[in-house]
């Protein structure tokens, strides 16, 4: 089992990145064989599923922080009345479980075991949720430009990295 040289994780035979940094494996090559560079030298932050599964995670908990910064989680606490009026522990606790089984789903099944179909119903939810949120634009009641936060940029770069990061293991394979 390979070593990673930069941060020394020990990883499978056949493995390309390391598991715990996303450092590309150089493939010994025979003695008679000379070893040419690929043009474009190491993989991009994008191009590494690596790095892009913490992308995601970076992303989502900016997009949490903003959310609750901007008053829009406050607005949804008090004004949903109902059965979504809710205590803001259980607010809190709805997030850290949807945030844990996001990271069951992406990093320990999609990127650690190589199963990028796991990452559709990821994708499909964040299409939905975005269309749901501009089917639902009331102009009259949005006061501020952060109103619009969570319906127009939250669910968008979130969207993207998923959609890279399938593709980036569709091509590892």
């Amino acid at each position: 089992m390979p070593f990673c040289t930069a941060c020394g994780v020990k990883n499978v035979d056949d493995a390309r990145f390391c598991s715990a940094c996303g450092h590309a494996f150089v493939v010994a090559a025979p003695a008679a064989t000379v070893v040419t560079p690929e043009p474009g030298g190491a993989l991009k932050a994008f191009d590494n599923p690596a790095e892009l599964w913490k992308m995601y995670f970076y992303v989502s908990f900016f997009n949490i922080g903003v959310y609750c910064l901007t008053g829009s989680a406050a607005d949804f606490l008090d004004q949903s009345g109902g059965f979504l009026s809710l205590p803001f522990g259980v607010f809190v606790g709805a997030i850290v479980l949807f945030m844990g089984l996001v990271y069951w789903l992406i990093k320990k099944q999609a990127v650690d075991k190589n199963r990028s179909l796991w990452l559709l119903p990821l994708v499909a939810w964040h299409v939905y949720s975005y269309l749901d949120g501009l089917s639902g634009i009331d102009l009259m009641y949005a006061e501020t430009s952060f109103d619009y936060y969570d319906i127009y940029i939250s669910g968008v770069p979130e969207t993207i990295i998923l959609i890279r990061l399938f593709l980036a293991l569709r091509e590892r394979t």
